[in-house]
């Protein structure tokens, strides 16, 4: 590790140290439970009893379930029950004490927030330290965090400085913005690591396939971590031949933390789910059953570090699946995540259409697009939007292909458009609907 680095790193422990070391201690909390595998039922279940005692002891809410001891008795929560109920969550310990703000947005557009204690942002920071390692991250290494933080300001650049972090906005991601990033890691032989957006990531592959002209050997990349959109097979393989680094794509969310990030060393592509520091169920779609293995369904996360706002058994707004787990390990993985339940695909006889399977329609015109969306407006009903790069003489066979996958009385409209607009998170969506299939 350079001197730099080394300091930063032996710092940030001494200081954790000084305050009691009560990020290490999670750190361990976390590495224990995780690498245990069975051996760690009892402290994944003392976790769980521990946030049971107190959210029925401290909360309005659930002083009502103080007489349930089994987790899965408890009522699925969501979005709107707990905006429309945010006083009765409200630990009563917690009222007078500092608490930690986070907000979201999501890409339901729907504002909502959330109280964390000191405690739950300790066992975040751990999350991320121990998710990090496992991606080749070393506290101290420079990080690049690929965002649109066009409404962003770093008020603080010394803190940045000191934390090697340095944020790279990516609201107009043009080329000559694309090649200074690139000539940024060129000209530092020091590791790093670069996390963001997959839309980012392929601006900056298709970069490399138009010109070519920067040798990965002079990045020094010791990993690149996905996150918030879907990160298709394709562009994981075109990011590792291009930056010659392992590359995973992580789950997490505004409210909670980091939930699930895959193995660099697994080419399964299945996610290895954070079980230390919450409880994760996957119910079936249209009830609060469990899913089988592999079947799709609504995650349902318990947190179990939060405990000035308990939320057990909340239900996120994504879907996904869980592999069938390796024999004599019970810490099921995801299989797959498909994202948000609203955005949900159907062919036009009502089978569920994974939102995947539409970057595999599209990979093979990407030399003529610059952008994409796939919309669904209603049971036979579909738009596609194109941002192309000058002319596109394959819409007949786009939407054959289209067809193919969704049904032959399918109607499909192609729309041409100069920008497609990312939501106020930086994200933009390739795959939306707007149709709820009827129950």
């Amino acid at each position: 590790m350079y001197l730099s680095n080394r300091i930063r790193n032996i710092s940030f422990w001494a200081l954790d140290f000084i305050k009691g070391s009560k990020i290490k201690n999670h750190l361990t909390d976390i590495s224990k439970i995780l690498e245990n595998h069975n051996g760690s039922n009892p402290k994944r279940q003392q976790h769980i009893n521990n946030l049971i005692n107190h959210a029925v002891s401290t909360t309005l809410f659930y002083k009502q379930y103080d007489k349930l001891k089994n987790i899965e008795e408890f009522p699925v929560i969501n979005k709107s029950i707990i905006q429309n109920n945010f006083n009765t969550f409200q630990s009563d310990f917690f009222l007078k004490k500092t608490k930690h703000k986070v907000s979201t947005s999501g890409s339901t557009g729907i504002p909502f927030y959330l109280f964390q204690d000191k405690n739950k942002r300790h066992r975040n920071t751990a999350d991320v330290i121990y998710f990090f390692q496992k991606s080749g991250y070393i506290i101290g290494e420079k990080l690049y965090f690929l965002e649109a933080w066009r409404h962003f300001k770093n008020n603080n650049l010394l803190k940045s400085r000191i934390k090697n972090l340095e944020y790279i906005d990516i609201s107009s991601f043009e080329s000559f913005q694309i090649e200074a990033f690139l000539n940024k890691l060129k000209n530092s032989s020091k590791p790093k690591t670069i996390i963001g957006l997959p839309s980012a990531f392929e601006n900056i592959c298709k970069y490399f396939e138009a010109n070519g002209s920067f040798n990965s050997k002079h990045f020094n990349i010791h990993s690149i971590i996905t996150v918030s959109e879907f990160l298709n097979n394709d562009l994981k393989t075109s990011l590792k031949k291009h930056f010659n680094t392992k590359v995973v794509s992580r789950y997490s969310n505004e409210e909670m933390g980091i939930l699930a990030q895959q193995d660099p060393n697994d080419d399964s592509n299945c996610f290895n789910i954070n079980w230390a520091s919450y409880h994760v169920e996957i119910l079936k779609m249209d009830s609060n059953d469990k899913a089988e293995l592999g079947e799709l369904g609504r995650i349902v996360i318990t947190d179990l570090f939060n405990y000035c706002i308990p939320l057990i058994r909340y239900d996120t707004g994504d879907i996904g699946a869980f592999e069938t787990p390796q024999i004599g390990n019970d810490l099921y993985k995801f299989k797959t995540i498909e994202g948000r339940k609203m955005d949900i695909l159907y062919d036009t006889s009502g089978k569920i259409i994974s939102p995947h399977l539409i970057h595999t329609i599209f990979y093979k015109y990407f030399h003529w697009l610059k952008q994409y969306q796939f919309i669904q407006e209603n049971e036979k009903e579909y738009t596609v939007k194109l941002n192309i790069q000058s002319s596109f003489p394959n819409e007949k066979e786009l939407i054959n292909d289209i067809k193919n996958d969704f049904g032959n009385d399918a109607k499909v409209s192609i729309i041409y458009v100069d920008e497609i607009p990312p939501l106020s998170s930086g994200k933009r969506k390739k795959v939306a609907s707007n149709y709820t299939k009827p129950d």
